[in-house]
């Protein structure tokens, strides 16, 4: 085996973490904004939405919850 494919693969695994949690940061970043709009515990699904090999039951957890429950936003503005 060549050493420069050696090296190759030695580099390949920490670029594919670093990328998988640049996706689980920008999805937390989306489920803050949301949450925040649905006047749900925003920080709270933010802080679990980016802990590492949790963080993705807990986006489709979010979006099982949201979908379930009733939006926020159409009771404000049938409200006013």
């Amino acid at each position: 085996m060549s050493p420069y494919l050696a090296h190759t693969h030695s580099f390949i695994g920490p670029l594919l973490m670093f990328a998988v949690w640049i996706v689980q940061v920008l999805i937390a970043w989306l489920i803050w904004k949301d949450a925040k709009e649905q006047k749900m515990l925003a920080p709270v699904w933010t802080i679990l939405a980016v802990l590492p090999m949790f963080g993705y039951f807990v986006d489709v957890l979010y979006l099982l919850i949201r979908e379930l429950r009733p939006s926020r936003t159409a009771e404000s503005s049938a409200a006013l």
